[in-house]
């Protein structure tokens, strides 16, 4: 018989210890991130830069810091007085340049951390994803995984920062710890479901290989919940860990899911995964061309990050985060499904 996994530390409210330093809090997983450690009654202070919009944080307590990754010297000061930084900042695309990627995800990550030396600051806990494995396929991808090739800057710049963060745990000084969430959905998520929903409801949702491939789908407050474990459990420090529910929920069964709670037809339309890999990497040099002429400012419809994430099985092991620091996902698929379908319905459908 097993032994039982570790107990969750209690994480109560710990003032004197100063604010928690937030990147990204004007995005899904950070804003999100942010509310949560509100709640719980731990000081925020969110990193922000001068021309984002910080609609996501209103009404929470937070602190607002002007900086931007990219910028070392704006970042002077930003950690000071924190014990904990949570680094959910980066740029989510293949599409975008590959400089503008590499300077919001590598060089961006090893500027925030060289920040965070020689301050109060004595763990950091780095929001990566399971990209970083390069859409291998197969069963139960654990971390001990290592990727052979990548088929999209995001996910090498997602890997690279990595390597950032143990360098600087290597230099000591500061404790770091990696999490790697696979599909994280729930409300507030536009740049994912949202999408998603929006193609759905007007019936031009693409599948890749008839939505075969494992969704590899993880609630957000699943990974707040692992986010806050990582914070505090004394095991965390040097250890990087896959954070997704563990379900075998296809892209065609949640895809279908959607439809049916939106009142909408299913999915209809497929394309081979090798043609819609083509497809994406042509339309991302035509888009970078069109940027470039045209000033462009929409998305291309298919990329290869999609194509990688919808069409190749997102079945990434648990197992680590539940034996290490014995997390559990709190939030069932049901939840989780129906809380995003009463977002969608009543607040991001209905205003678009």
């Amino acid at each position: 018989m097993s032994e039982p996994a570790p107990a969750a530390p209690e994480t109560p409210a710990h003032p004197h210890e100063g604010p928690c330093l937030i990147t990204g809090a004007t995005g899904f997983i950070g804003g999100r991130l942010a509310a949560r450690l509100v709640h719980e009654g731990y000081p925020v202070r969110c990193l922000a830069r001068a021309t984002s919009d910080t609609s996501r944080l209103d009404g929470l307590d937070v602190e607002i810091a002007v900086g931007d990754l990219t910028r070392p010297e704006s970042l002077a000061g930003a950690a000071d007085g924190c014990r904990y930084v949570l680094h959910c900042g980066a740029i989510v695309s293949d599409w975008a340049t590959v400089a503008a990627i590499r300077s919001a995800n590598v060089t961006g990550t090893r500027n925030l951390l060289d920040a965070c030396a020689g301050t109060s600051v004595q763990r950091v806990v780095h929001i990566s994803s399971t990209d970083v494995y390069g859409h291998p396929g197969r069963a139960a991808v654990d971390e001990a995984y290592a990727p052979t090739g990548f088929h999209n800057w995001y996910a090498q710049t997602k890997l690279q920062s990595e390597a950032e963060v143990r360098h600087r745990e290597a230099l000591g000084g500061v404790e770091t710890v990696i999490l790697r969430p696979a599909t994280v959905y729930g409300p507030g998520s536009t740049d994912v479901i949202g999408e998603i929903a929006r193609a759905i409801s007007g019936g031009h949702m693409l599948l890749v290989d008839r939505g075969r491939a494992i969704a590899g789908l993880c609630y957000v407050d699943n990974l707040l919940d692992a986010a806050v474990l990582a914070l505090r459990h004394e095991a965390a420090p040097g250890e990087e860990f896959n954070v997704t529910d563990g379900l075998d929920i296809t892209w065609k069964q949640f895809a279908d899911a959607l439809a049916a709670g939106l009142d909408a037809p299913p999915p209809r339309w497929s394309m081979p995964y090798w043609l819609a890999n083509a497809i994406g990497l042509s339309l991302e040099h035509g888009y970078r061309l069109a940027r470039r002429a045209t000033g462009l400012s929409t998305t291309p419809l298919l990329s290869r990050q999609a194509v990688g994430v919808l069409g190749r099985n997102q079945d990434f092991s648990n197992r680590k985060l539940r034996d290490v620091l014995g997390w559990q996902p709190q939030v069932d698929y049901e939840t989780g499904l129906q809380q995003t379908l009463e977002w969608l319905r009543d607040d991001y459908l209905k205003v678009r």
